[in-house]
């Protein structure tokens, strides 16, 4: 008997029938509550989500705002942030004013002129193997088997590309799995606006200790004289940050925790370059000859020894550091900002000083800074006792 023919059964026997279309009813009754439950689960869920949510937005916007947040007595602590965003805003204001890049600060980006600067204080650079003021010169056929391809302007890895040669005309990105030829590098060059010639190709660095093909970076924040702190960042894949490590140290070397940067990958087994306070002098010496209170001092870690690989005036990304750091980086800033002054004020000219060491001019012979009027690309000479190191001696000027 099927359970359809047993239900007409039951309902028709005395005191049975009312009590199972009671049943039924209840059980109907079961289901639609138990629904019911499911949906108001799945939405006291979703409320946590986002009371979670909101929770953890809370706290980022008041870390971001804990910077500016007044102290006792209505007072606005020192911060590295707070200044770095105000330059970037100030550059931008300058660039409207300064239409022939004669500030100092608006110098700072190009990258062969700051090469010749540190030559010129006896500081390695890389060697350069060619120098093309047009794309279309662009000749890659007398390179060595590696070696990296730049853009005079470009920041955070663009316009920069480390080449294995391949054959003839195919090149393998070094830390990525593209092969390039000389017309798809040229391409590349012209797809990306952030960048700007001339163009260059400089020897490839091998970095002194194990590690990524690719060195180390070694980036040193300093201001006028003084370094506040290291950062050493390893990169598996060129110019990919989600594979970067990082650790920060502070001018002795001394890890500064792995809260210092909390969103980034901190990787304490990182080496420290060596001998380590002989890349903190370079750094501190090359951020005396710049005319501003911040420079950031990028230097590789090679098997002949320390190499610049460039001076930044504004780093990119979100530079946010544990509070203590930021407030006192903050204060080397303001305080560097006054020695500068105070040089200025005893006769320092107020421009990137070039040292006495003999110093090539990598530009094309066509460039501006040949001519006999090379304004803005004028080089003033002292010698490093006069303000690299303190003293006061006679100034040359090109």
């Amino acid at each position: 008997m099927t359970d359809t023919l047993r239900r007409r059964f039951a309902r028709k026997l005395p005191g049975l029938g009312w009590r199972i279309d009671l049943l039924q009813k209840r059980e109907t009754q079961l289901k639609k509550l138990r629904a019911e439950v499911r949906v108001r689960d799945r939405k006291v869920a979703e409320l946590q989500e986002s009371v979670r949510k909101e929770r953890a937005s809370r706290k980022r916007a008041q870390e971001r705002l804990a910077v500016d947040r007044p102290e006792v007595g209505d007072t606005t602590p020192p911060s590295f942030r707070r200044n770095l965003i105000n330059l970037r805003r100030d550059v931008e204001l300058l660039r409207t004013i300064d239409r022939d890049v004669y500030h100092p600060v608006l110098q700072i980006p190009r990258k062969l002129r700051n090469y010749r600067l540190a030559a010129s204080h006896g500081i390695a650079v890389p060697e350069v193997l060619g120098v093309w003021g047009d794309l279309e010169d662009l000749d890659l056929s007398g390179m060595p088997e590696r070696f990296v391809l730049k853009s005079e302007l470009g920041a955070g890895g663009h316009g920069v590309f480390p080449l294995r040669r391949l054959d003839h005309d195919r090149f393998a990105l070094i830390g990525g799995d593209t092969v390039h030829t000389r017309e798809s590098l040229i391409e590349a060059y012209r797809s990306k606006a952030s960048t700007f010639g001339p163009w260059f190709a400089e020897g490839f660095l091998v970095q002194r200790q194990a590690g990524e093909e690719i060195p180390d970076d070694i980036k040193i924040y300093a201001n006028y004289g003084q370094a506040t702190m290291v950062l050493l960042r390893r990169m598996a894949l060129h110019a990919d940050l989600g594979s970067a490590r990082y650790r920060y140290v502070d001018d002795r070397g001394t890890d500064l925790g792995p809260d210092i940067s909390p969103w980034q990958k901190i990787d304490p087994t990182i080496p420290l370059p060596e001998p380590f306070d002989e890349f903190i002098k370079v750094a501190e010496h090359l951020s005396r000859a710049m005319a501003v209170p911040f420079i950031r001092v990028d230097i590789y870690d090679t098997v002949d020894g320390p190499v610049l690989g460039e001076l930044t005036r504004a780093p990119g990304g979100r530079q946010r550091y544990r509070r203590d750091q930021d407030i006192a980086m903050g204060l080397a800033w303001d305080e560097a900002k006054w020695r500068l002054d105070m040089d200025v004020i005893n006769g320092r000219p107020l421009r990137n000083l070039h040292g006495l060491h003999p110093s090539r001019n990598y530009y094309p012979e066509d460039h501006l800074s040949h001519s006999d009027n090379p304004k803005g690309w004028e080089v003033v000479r002292a010698d490093c006792a006069t303000w690299c190191f303190g003293g006061a001696l006679p100034l040359a000027r090109d």
